[in-house]
């Protein structure tokens, strides 16, 4: 599927959209638009892009994301059932005038940091939750209330955490078509050899043009990007008792032990024995 603007259908009887969506609508590309979007992941876990930050998501996570930001939820396994509820709505869904109001404020601070993307934990994520399904059974002015409850929750809240380390706008078709291929090529290959050279045939880009493009388009260079992947994945396996630190490494794409071991820390300032240990699963 082409990566693109999302447009999203709003009905005449409604300022903002709230539904569920399963496999095969879970789905999406690469992709942006101008709304604002809250979603809980009510099925399946998999790779969560926003922005610039790549993690794993399951079942309960709770995501804020601003408006362009690019972002993709990518199943780990293409045949597993994946599921959202999710809320979209512009920043001036009941008029230009209100946003402006001063008891307003804080909550326009919170769309300012949705910007970097936001993961919502704790208390917080469950009473957020909780009044997301609420909000799927109710009609008129009903709607709008538990809307701005929610959007209330969030602005008081510090049971969160901003995912992207830089704001990464969409820009258009073109180039989220070519981020998308390479984001496919990426998931679908890490845990083998990944040629930058084919990825940048694949884009129909120079080598060096399209070391220059992806850092421009997600602030990081193209290797870090790839062994955030590897992490994420090993991160996984690790949590398996039987799976060894060497097996973590040789599966999640890593082709050399001391390498892993280097990374691993990079990323998550432990080592891979100690994340197993932290976890409890020796």
């Amino acid at each position: 599927m082409r990566a693109h603007i999302q447009k999203l259908p709003l009905s005449k009887n409604s300022s903002f959209i709230a539904d569920t969506f399963i496999t095969p609508y879970f789905e999406t590309p690469w992709h942006y638009h101008t709304e604002y979007e809250l979603v809980l992941i009510i099925k399946g876990q998999g790779t969560r892009f926003v922005g610039n930050h790549i993690s794993s998501y399951k079942e309960g996570n709770l995501t804020f994301i601003g408006h362009d930001v690019p972002h993709l939820f990518r199943k780990e396994n293409a045949n597993d059932v994946g599921g959202s509820l999710v809320i979209h709505f512009r920043e001036d869904f009941l008029g230009t005038e209100l946003i402006q109001a001063p008891e307003m404020q804080k909550i326009v601070q919170l769309f300012r940091r949705s910007m970097m993307g936001l993961n919502i934990t704790g208390d917080t994520a469950a009473q957020v939750s909780k009044r997301m399904y609420h909000l799927l059974d109710r009609q008129g002015m009903d709607r709008v209330i538990i809307l701005f409850d929610i959007l209330n929750i969030l602005a008081q809240s510090t049971d969160m955490e901003m995912l992207s380390s830089a704001e990464v706008a969409g820009q258009n078709s073109q180039d989220n078509d070519r981020l998308n291929k390479v984001f496919d090529y990426v998931m679908t290959h890490f845990r083998s050899e990944i040629n930058m050279e084919e990825i940048a045939e694949i884009v129909h880009m120079s080598y060096s043009g399209f070391c220059r493009y992806f850092k421009n388009r997600t602030k990081k260079n193209f290797t870090h990007f790839v062994n955030e992947v590897r992490i994420g994945y090993s991160c996984k396996l690790l949590l398996e008792k039987d799976v060894s630190v060497a097996s973590a490494c040789y599966e999640a794409g890593f082709n050399n032990l001391a390498n892993f071991n280097e990374q691993f820390k990079k990323f998550l300032k432990v080592t891979p024995y100690q994340f197993k240990q932290k976890n409890n699963v020796y």
